[in-house]
Order: structure tokens, then sequence, then C-alpha cells
């Protein structure tokens, strides 16, 4: 970033990506997060280490870049109310394949009990 600053014609791209990066992490569930998914690497051990230095890396930086298109975005989406209610249904109750199966299951097996139903009160009339 300093090396950006001080040559003139080196562009932003540095300081533009640790800027959105700094934009997304806020504490450590959101480092540990990318790194679970492969996006960032953590060789400091502490995914809070992580968070701080990213949060401290832009404090005095303002940039303008394409990245903050994309970073208004992600937070538009975030804060529509049905992505919000879908992630944490999706968080809290269906975090393994299994609550799936078996929410399936249930579904399937409640239709077949109402059928089974009908079928009975049409063959008593």
């Amino acid at each position: 970033m300093t090396f950006e600053r001080l040559h003139i014609g080196t562009g932003n791209e540095v300081t533009s990506h640790v800027d959105f990066m700094d934009k997304i992490i806020n504490n450590e569930r959101d480092v540990a997060l990318l790194h679970a998914r492969g996006i960032i690497q953590n060789d400091f051990g502490s995914d809070k280490a992580v968070a701080k230095l990213f949060n401290s890396l832009c404090t005095e930086v303002t940039v303008e870049s394409n990245l903050d298109a994309v970073q208004k975005k992600i937070s538009d989406h975030c804060k529509k109310p049905w992505n919000m209610w879908r992630a944490n249904l999706r968080h809290t109750y269906f975090s393994s394949p299994w609550t799936t199966l078996s929410l399936s299951a249930a579904i399937f097996l409640f239709a077949l009990t109402i059928i089974q139903t009908v079928f009975i009160v049409l063959t008593y009339y």
C-alpha cells in the first residue's frame, strides 16, 4: 500500500483489495468464515489477530475503486429481510444434510397421511 502511494502510476489495486477486505472483516467470525472457504490464509494463529490487522490497515486510507460497488451490492443483499431470514434458517436449522433429508421425509410422510385420510373419507361416503 505504501509503494502504491509513493510511486505515481502504479495504480491502487492492493490498496483497493485491502480496503475491501477491511470492509467485510469486522470480527474473528468473519476471518474464520473466509479461512474455512479458502479465501484467506491465516498464518497468525488467531482469527482475532487477523481481524485486528485488517481493521487497522485502512484507518487513514481513502480509495475509490470498483470494489466499492461490489461491497455495496453485498451489503444491500444482506440487509434484505428475506435474505436475512433465509440465511438464519439455513445456518440454524439446515446446517447438516441430514436435517434437510429428515424434513423431506417428514413432509413426504405427512402427504401420504393426508392422501390416506382422503381415501378413507371417500370410501365411507
